[in-house]
């Protein structure tokens, strides 16, 4: 089938050929406002009660019930994010991409562990559309823009399809420290794509100095928190402290310019850690989406 061909099988489908059609009524700014909120709640909900159900004393009994109870549906936000995205891309490869990634998302509410491997793999190769895409362009017409809005989705990329990869044992274990330092990379260079500025550079050394003394002061509670929280797996200090300052100065920036959305992603972006999990893998294409935003200019 052409690349028209899956364009349009892909496009037609439920839900999301109505997500098109309510896209044509809806601007594009609150779709990607939507979807930013729709993946960043329970992706920050989920790392939250992983945190605080394993720190001394838990949680109480009735939050941790409920949480267990339904932390398994946190992955239709980012799927549905992904669909949403989708129908607010401009270019057909990525509006592809970003439907695989949604439409394989969902397929992990499935509990079968036969149904997992094929929803990693496809938002892995869903989220090498969308990257290829951005390099792609970039092949067309060398411009600076292009190139800092495609840093933190081919980095982002590549740490996708490494983290699930060495999760669901196509390849070695041992590759996770790869992935999650890759994935961090990412979220460290988001201010790439997002811009900055005094104030935000100030925020972003804030958080990465607090990171590195919290992880100084108690290596050990850090590690445990970094491990279940974050899913970060053997890399050092120093890269989830470059991770947290870019992240932080991404979304104060954002915020500053009024760009919400693109907040909401680099929000999303620390929040969803290492993508070693489909929940965790899906947050960080629609942050990337939504980071590398560029009102319609390709690169």
């Amino acid at each position: 089938m052409s690349g028209r061909g899956v364009e349009d099988a892909v496009g037609s489908a439920s839900p999301l050929a109505d997500i098109t059609a309510l896209r044509s009524r809806t601007p594009g700014r609150t779709f990607r406002i939507l979807a930013g909120i729709l993946a960043l709640c329970p992706v920050a909900a989920v790392t939250a009660y992983r945190v605080g159900h394993n720190v001394p004393g838990g949680l109480p009994g009735g939050v941790a019930t409920l949480a267990a109870d339904w932390s398994g549906l946190a992955v239709v936000g980012p799927a549905l994010a992904a669909l949403l995205l989708a129908s607010t891309a401009d270019a057909g490869a990525e509006r592809v991409g970003l439907a695989f990634v949604g439409g394989f998302g969902v397929l992990a509410l499935v509990t079968a562990a036969a149904a997992w491997q094929p929803a990693a793999i496809g938002v892995s190769v869903g989220f090498a559309v969308v990257a290829a895409d951005r390099l792609a362009a970039l092949g067309r017409k060398r411009e600076w823009n292009g190139v800092r809005r495609a840093a933190p989705v081919g980095l982002a990329a590549v740490g996708v399809a490494t983290s699930l990869a060495a999760t669901a044992g196509v390849m070695p274990a041992t590759l996770r420290p790869l992935g999650s330092g890759v994935a961090l990379t990412a979220v460290g260079v988001v201010p790439l794509a997002v811009g900055w500025d005094r104030t935000s550079a100030l925020a972003g050394v804030a958080a990465g100095a607090t990171v590195l003394a919290t992880a100084a002061s108690a290596p050990y509670v850090a590690g445990a928190v970094l491990l279940v929280g974050g899913g970060v797996v053997g890399v050092p200090a120093g890269l989830v402290a470059f991770a947290a300052a870019g992240g932080t100065a991404g979304v104060v920036s954002a915020l500053r310019d009024g760009r919400l959305a693109v907040a909401l992603g680099a929000a999303l972006f620390c929040a969803a850690g290492v993508p070693a999990t489909v929940l965790r893998a899906t947050g960080v294409v629609v942050a990337a989406a939504l980071v590398a935003y560029d009102g319609g200019e390709r690169a």
